[in-house]
């Protein structure tokens, strides 16, 4: 995934490397059994191997980790699903040599990989893709540091790029969303939340935003293009996609561009306009986290000294619901029946 932030609260060598932790040989690990119906997954406890650093690389203990909508999108599909979880937070156990690694013996860190690393008790990383954590931060409240602040971050920085003083996004109501409503009044960055629901608008009023748009009430349409005309709104970050996208790109200016970041509808992107595309300028493009962040020099060093500052009670905080690892499942069928709004499904692994 690249590195780590260099330079932000990172640990200098110490002059004695402190003692590893005892580790054990074998470390428990969750099996997926994916289901088009999340309320059927279920998951399982087995007994792997627990991994060796090597020259360069740190083992953590894990304390914490997430579900994200990208972690259980891709269990609808169905099948079985080992090494999972992009994101979490714990103790480093142990090195395998060098001055880097060797730093952070004994410190608090998040972990990121795209390919998997959490949902498990131990894994492995190279020192330099570590992020050291705060001062006081618990490695637990930090579990959910990298896809949804990194991505709120990120948002708003593609926003400045494109030179829009507001944008729209959709979704509004997730914890990514949360976020955004409260790094856009820090940043003075305007923001249209669109939500499906009262419950949803009653949620981010209650944080201070502006403008919100509900989708369930009549003439919502008619809102959205008053408020992309009165704020000069030429983006939209969209979560949905399927027909969606190319009804914001519809609402939108000549010259805008419509982001697609998520694929909550489980659609195909359909019904563009394509004189939307040719005539009016307007573009549809994909967008990426990860992508964005290491696209260019300098990205993640001022991105995470956005982020981690903000992990414990600022903006960039997450709201949980926790599960022994044991139980996860369980946990994620009540969400799956009774909604994700404001609660994020965490493993807590230091229950084990």
């Amino acid at each position: 995934l690249g590195s780590g932030p260099q330079g932000i609260d990172c640990p200098a060598a110490p002059d004695s490397v402190p003692s590893a932790m005892a580790i054990p040989a074998t470390m428990k690990s969750i099996v997926v059994n994916g289901h088009a119906d999340l309320a059927q997954v279920t998951m399982e406890l087995e007994d792997v191997a627990t991994p060796q650093p090597k020259e360069g690389e740190v083992l953590i203990k894990l304390v914490a980790a997430p579900l994200n909508p990208s972690d259980y999108a891709a269990w609808q599909a169905g099948g079985k699903f080992r090494n999972q979880g992009k994101e979490g937070a714990g103790m480093v156990a142990a090195s395998g040599g060098g001055p880097a690694a060797d730093a952070l013996l004994g410190k608090a860190v998040g972990i990121a990989a795209m390919q998997g690393c959490s949902y498990q008790q131990y894994a492995t990383m190279p020192a330099a893709s570590c992020y050291p954590l705060p001062e006081g931060l618990a490695p637990e409240d930090a579990a959910s540091f990298w896809v949804n602040p990194y991505t709120a971050v990120g948002i708003v920085e593609t926003v400045k790029e494109k030179r829009s003083p507001a944008f729209i996004h959709t979704a509004a109501a997730s914890q990514l969303g949360q976020m955004l409503v409260k790094l856009c009044k820090e940043e003075g960055m305007g923001l249209v939340n669109v939500v499906r629901r009262e419950e949803q608008a009653e949620t981010l009023l209650q944080l201070g935003a502006e403008h919100i748009v509900v989708t369930d009430k009549e003439g919502w349409q008619d809102q959205l293009k008053a408020l992309v005309k009165d704020l000069k709104i030429t983006v939209a970050f969209d979560a949905i996609g399927g027909g969606n996208s190319a009804q914001l790109l519809g609402v939108l200016p000549a010259g805008s561009t419509c982001f697609v970041y998520g694929l909550l509808s489980g659609e195909d992107l359909h019904s563009v306009n394509v004189g939307d595309l040719i005539y009016s300028t307007k573009t549809i493009a994909g967008w990426l986290m990860p992508t964005w962040l290491f696209a260019a020099p300098g990205r993640n060093t001022a991105a995470s000294a956005k982020v981690l500052p903000a992990l414990k009670s600022g903006w960039a905080s997450s709201t949980f619901v926790d599960a022994h690892p044991s139980k996860v499942h369980e946990e994620l069928a009540k969400l799956a029946t009774g909604g994700f709004t404001n609660k994020k499904l965490r493993v807590r692994w230091d229950q084990l």
